[in-house]
């Protein structure tokens, strides 16, 4: 599988610099070693709420992605700030966003993958931060400050790592995120249309 990604150019419509790093190292190691393969669409620091920049970004970057997807890749990164939604939510207000737009069905050969972290991607940096990985993460704080995280860049090659070792052993993930697993369910399942 992991062979096969190098082809691909990707996009990241991302909040912040923090996901774009995570999800840059996370593809990497999954095979797209080529560093200018990758795309940056970030909201400009101190410019509006992230969550409503990627999905006011989202059909303009879709429609090009559409045009044009053959050997591309468009991730989408937007974190949850409300307690109540989930991961499975924020895709299908994705979906509904491209039925709006165009009414015919969304191409089953589309390699899109939605990442959706709990409160925001500290949460995860913290959780893979830690030596055991536990369940004691909550995931309603907000860790942007906290000093318990590691980079995320290094966040996401110890998640790409992790990501890796579980297809083989799943209990791995036991303690996970469930967002953190809902995002690694989503890149097998565009890994499988590859």
């Amino acid at each position: 599988m992991a062979q096969n990604l190098d082809k691909y150019r990707v996009r990241i419509l991302c909040e912040d610099k923090n996901h774009y790093d995570f999800m840059r190292s996370f593809l990497i190691m999954q095979g797209i070693k080529n560093s200018r393969k990758f795309d940056s669409i970030t909201l400009p620091e101190g410019a509006q709420s992230g969550e409503q920049y990627v999905r006011d970004r989202f059909i303009d970057e879709y429609r090009k992605y559409a045009r044009s997807h053959e050997n591309k890749i468009l991730v989408v990164v937007q974190d949850i700030d409300k307690d109540w939604r989930t991961p499975e939510n924020a895709k299908s207000d994705f979906s509904k966003l491209v039925q709006e737009d165009n009414p015919s069905p969304k191409n089953a050969t589309d390699k899109l993958l939605f990442v959706f972290p709990k409160k925001n991607i500290e949460t995860w940096l913290v959780w893979l931060a830690q030596d055991v990985k536990s369940d004691t993460i909550d995931k309603s704080k907000d860790y942007k400050h906290s000093r318990n995280q590691m980079t995320p860049a290094l966040a996401g090659k110890k998640a790409g790592k992790l990501y890796t070792e579980s297809r083989t052993n799943p209990a791995m993930c036991v303690n996970a995120p469930r967002s953190l697993v809902f995002a690694c369910m989503e890149f097998e399942s565009l890994c499988s249309m590859i």
